[in-house]
């Protein structure tokens, strides 16, 4: 069913992706013609162990932070970030994490609150350490799920899209999802990094030790009160088995519950690429949280 730029079936979602979407072709998203008044501007930054890779389109009042799903990068906004944009007034910024897209591959392993520091340390760098509203996507969703805990009173608002959880992977377990086909099982050999294309070696960095040590970290976060939340769930079913779907929708139902004031919105017509099949729910839905914190 997915399949990646050089046709292989797709196999991690780790990530959105580790790949459940890495296979995804973007090339309907990176021909849309960009308008001009929105065009971005691109910057390389350089923090202790790393360089990011970011795409900003400058505007007033609350920044909004666009985080890919795994495997992914910020060529999965760019068909949204210009109408967001527009949309909003709001200064948009997306960027690549650590050896995905224009940002190299460090040479220390993954971590998550490293790749946290990591972002903040840039952000801080470009001026955007203030009324950050968090948008992510799938593995981006448990990113910004541990930015909003560690960046706390720089964030206004949280948008998770069609978010990976810790809930999910607590219900169907640690080592379930890191065998499963669409999860933490990598579909290439790995005995010899060497042979490993620069995609594949960032894959690996990113999965590691498998998804039990990011659990614990992200069983500790919490999403500071008092702030607009919303979670989108995907309406259409893309995991293969029935129970492996609505174990993610009680996942969300579960987050919602668990986060105070926050609001689950089913995108009706999309499966987990949201931000493909309805960017204009995305758009509707953070222009919601701007105005919600205005």
């Amino acid at each position: 069913m997915l399949r990646n730029r050089g046709g292989r079936t797709c196999r991690a979602l780790v990530l959105c992706v580790a790949g459940l979407f890495v296979g995804i072709t973007t090339s309907a998203q990176t021909t849309q013609a960009q308008p001009t008044e929105f065009a971005p501007r691109d910057t390389l930054v350089a923090v202790d162990g790393a360089q990011l890779f970011f795409r900003i389109i400058d505007g007033e009042g609350p920044t909004v932070l666009l985080e890919a799903g795994g495997g992914m990068d910020s060529a999965e906004w760019k068909g949204l970030a210009p109408e967001l944009a527009r949309e909003t007034g709001a200064t948009i910024v997306s960027y690549d994490r650590a050896g995905f897209g224009s940002s190299p591959l460090p040479d220390v392993p993954h971590a998550m609150g490293l790749e946290a520091d990591w972002l903040w340390n840039a952000l801080c760098h470009l001026g955007f350490s203030e009324n950050l509203i968090l948008v992510g996507h799938s593995f981006g969703g448990w990113m910004i799920r541990i930015e909003a805990d560690r960046f706390g009173p720089a964030v206004s608002g949280v948008v998770f899209v069609d978010p990976f959880s810790a809930e999910f992977v607590s219900s169907l377990g640690v080592a379930y999802c890191d065998s499963h086909p669409m999860m933490g099982n990598l579909p290439f050999a790995d005995a010899d990094p060497s042979t490993l294309t620069a995609e594949q070696r960032a894959l690996l960095r990113m999965v590691g030790e498998g998804l039990g040590p990011k659990l614990e970290v992200m069983q500790e976060t919490r999403v500071p009160e008092g702030i607009p939340v919303r979670i989108l769930t995907c309406g259409r079913p893309f995991l293969p088995e029935p129970r492996e779907h609505e174990a993610w929708r009680r996942a969300h139902e579960a987050m919602a519950a668990s986060i105070e004031g926050s609001v689950l919105i089913v995108a009706q017509e999309s499966g987990h690429m949201i931000p493909w099949s309805q960017p204009e729910l995305i758009i509707e839905t953070v222009k919601e949280v701007v105005t919600a914190i205005e």
